[in-house]
């Protein structure tokens, strides 16, 4: 009994030290919101993962990015890397049908050049209240959502950037369902 309570101890003190070093005040910051924008996106009928979709999507939505707590320099000043949320609501359209999106995005962001320029990645979940577009599936309501993208900041408020974002149900709801690439143009203002 006593050789079994063993592991549980020690990945207690793994985590709690794992913990602390990543939480620790130097690389943790206050949780703000950085910045704030419209979005559009459409698909194309070859997707970059997944099966061929019947349609082609139309999205407009309302992006919001707030910096996590957690950020890391790299290279001195000039690059660090970020933990951000993005999350979103909007319209999805396609096959004379149309229905709410809603997403939320933990994210790594890899920032550059005093903010100039900032790639990131990211994947969290989607909720879509309308998830059936014509012939087109999606199984179920509730989304797998996978994002990169590229973003530009050449003015101190203003931003613009380049998205690929992929909704799936990665076959929770079954193997019949399609999810769809969307491919998104965003601007908006930073704080």
């Amino acid at each position: 009994m006593r050789s079994s309570q063993r592991p549980h101890l020690l990945y207690l003190i793994l985590t709690l030290w794992f913990s602390t070093v990543l939480c620790t005040p130097s690389l943790a910051e206050d949780i703000a919101l950085l910045s704030i924008g419209p979005r559009i996106g459409f698909s194309g009928k070859t997707p970059l993962l997944g099966k061929e979709q019947k349609y082609y999507f139309h999205m407009t939505d309302v992006a919001a990015v707030f910096k996590l707590p957690w950020s890391w320099p790299l290279g001195g000043n000039s690059w660090s890397l970020e933990t951000r949320l993005i999350a979103s609501a909007g319209l999805l359209q396609a096959a004379s049908e149309s229905g709410l999106i809603m997403t939320v995005v933990p994210d790594l962001a890899l920032s550059g050049w005093e903010g100039l320029v900032t790639f990131d990645a990211g994947a969290g979940a989607g909720f879509f209240s309308n998830y059936k577009f014509g012939a087109q599936d999606f199984g179920g309501p509730v989304q797998i959502v996978a994002t990169m993208g590229v973003r530009v900041n050449p003015f101190s408020h203003a931003y613009a950037g380049f998205r690929v974002q992929h909704f799936s149900d990665a076959g929770l709801y079954g193997s019949s369902s399609l999810g769809v690439d969307m491919y998104i143009a965003e601007l908006g203002y930073r704080f």
